[in-house]
């Protein structure tokens, strides 16, 4: 299999969030059941921001609210880490949960911080 300069670029892309993340430091947080939330949800606390990994069915977009579960009240600034896109800020209600609208396809990678 040859590395292509696209393929190369992908690779640095993942290689390079994760090494700037290192997320498997983090602790993982069982906030979500698989095969009952949709989106497919996932949550990591790490250095006081919350990281939350959603996937869709790779043939359909998903297009609605995501819940960003386990938070403490309050506001929060929420950025797609993958391209550094800044999505707003969220209001964790008193349960914890905090709504973001949202459309994506395959997946969705957030990093959640207190504002």
């Amino acid at each position: 299999m040859a590395l292509t300069s696209e393929k190369e670029a992908h690779w640095k892309k993942w290689i390079g969030l994760y090494n700037e993340k290192m997320l498997s430091k983090g602790e993982f947080r069982d906030l979500y059941v698989y095969g009952y939330d949709v989106p497919e949800g996932y949550a990591i606390e790490k250095d006081g921001k919350m990281y939350y990994a959603f996937f869709a069915d790779e043939s359909k977009r998903f297009a609605g609210d995501v819940e960003l579960r386990g938070l403490k009240p309050g506001n929060y600034r929420v950025v797609d880490y993958t391209d550094g896109k800044d999505l707003g800020t969220v209001q964790a209600d008193a349960s914890g949960t905090a709504k973001l609208k949202t459309d994506f396809k395959e997946h969705l990678l957030l990093e959640v911080s207190g504002k």
